[in-house]
């Protein structure tokens, strides 16, 4: 409940703004085919006036869910904006396929997803004993925040890949399965999940299960190849948002936009958030499940973050969202493991010298 009203009160100032309307959320540049598209489908939406955000083109998904419509027309880079559309397909279910409903869908689904994954957090600390404040990373994590006031697939995704681990430790592998399937289709960095989860099966020599689960991977793999036939190109054609290592964050540290009070604080988060998480890298050093193989994939993507990806420090933040949701369970003394294993696990770290 913290992480949706908290959610709710940072969308007020935009939604005042725009005279309460919904459409303000996706953040449709004006003056661009978007802004056509979107006053075809609804004479009222409301744009904004520069570029716009990310948001709209999951709106466009929502409107065009497989671009076969005329919107996706109008996207910068369709076929990378399609390489990760299940938050823009929810919303098109979820609207029942009206285009004006879309955008109430969108901030459903964004609120709906913060609240459930912040409950399975604080429920897979329960479940270890603690008292559940393992849902705060999600519920008081700012890249999620920011990216459900924005319309964005993070908190989504954020759901899935909480969701998956959670299933996994439990060992329902039948919701396991559908959750490793679904969450690269809601950010493409995410198939990270599915691969820590094969090669840890791997690694304990369970081969039956490592295949079953390495399945779950043919949905995407399908989808992609549907976009690069019908789009032209793969959805790694989108903007660099790969680069030299530390290249990005030292751009952002050294000469990011910092004049002021407020670029001061920005600073002075972005550095802490930085020690932080690489200090919990290192705690995931001792590879005791997947999630800490997990933490490392995506810690590896994001040293490897171009400027574009790390010096607007909102987005710099939404880019280190999912490694602040997985640091309790990185630094947890349980790892997340189906019970056999975990106890396992805990018999063979009380035996190691402290």
């Amino acid at each position: 409940m913290l992480a949706a009203t908290v959610a709710v009160i940072a969308m007020i100032p935009t939604l005042r703004s725009a005279g309460w309307s919904l459409t303000a959320l996706p953040r449709v540049g004006a003056n661009t085919g978007m802004a056509g598209a979107a006053r075809a489908v609804d004479p009222g939406f409301h744009t904004v006036p520069h570029a716009g955000y990310d948001g709209q083109f999951y709106w466009g998904i929502g409107v065009d869910p497989l671009a076969t419509g005329h919107v996706h027309h109008f996207f910068d880079k369709a076929s990378y904006r399609y390489g990760h559309p299940l938050y823009g397909w929810l919303a098109w279910l979820f609207s029942a396929g009206q285009a004006r409903a879309v955008p109430g869908a969108l901030i459903a689904i964004g609120l709906a997803s913060l609240f459930v994954a912040a409950t399975t957090a604080a429920a897979l600390g329960f479940g270890r004993g603690r008292f559940g404040w393992e849902g705060l990373f999600v519920a008081l994590n700012p890249g999620l925040i920011s990216s459900a006031v924005h319309d964005l697939a993070e908190p989504l995704a954020t759901a899935l890949l909480l969701g998956a681990f959670a299933a996994y430790a439990r060992d329902r592998r039948s919701l396991a399965w559908i959750c490793l399937a679904l969450v690269p289709l809601s950010k493409e960095p995410l198939l990270v999940v599915l691969l820590a989860v094969v090669v840890w099966e791997l690694h304990e020599r369970r081969l039956r299960r490592a295949t079953i689960f390495a399945t779950a991977a043919i949905p995407t793999l399908l989808w992609w190849t549907y976009t690069r036939i019908h789009l032209g190109a793969w959805f790694t054609s989108g903007d660099t948002a790969l680069g030299e290592p530390l290249a990005g964050w030292r751009r952002a540290l050294l000469h990011g936009r910092h004049a002021g009070a407020g670029g001061a604080i920005a600073l002075t988060v972005l550095l802490a958030l930085i020690v932080v998480l690489t200090l919990v890298a290192l705690r995931a050093l001792r590879l005791r499940g997947p999630v800490d193989l997990t933490y490392l994939a995506l810690a590896a993507i994001a040293i490897c973050l171009a400027p574009n990806a790390t010096v607007a420090f909102s987005t710099a933040l939404r880019n280190t969202a999912f490694l602040l949701a997985l640091v309790p369970f990185v630094l947890a003394f349980a790892p997340l493991l189906p019970a056999s294993e975990t106890s396992r696990a805990r018999d063979v770290e009380l035996l190691q010298p402290s």
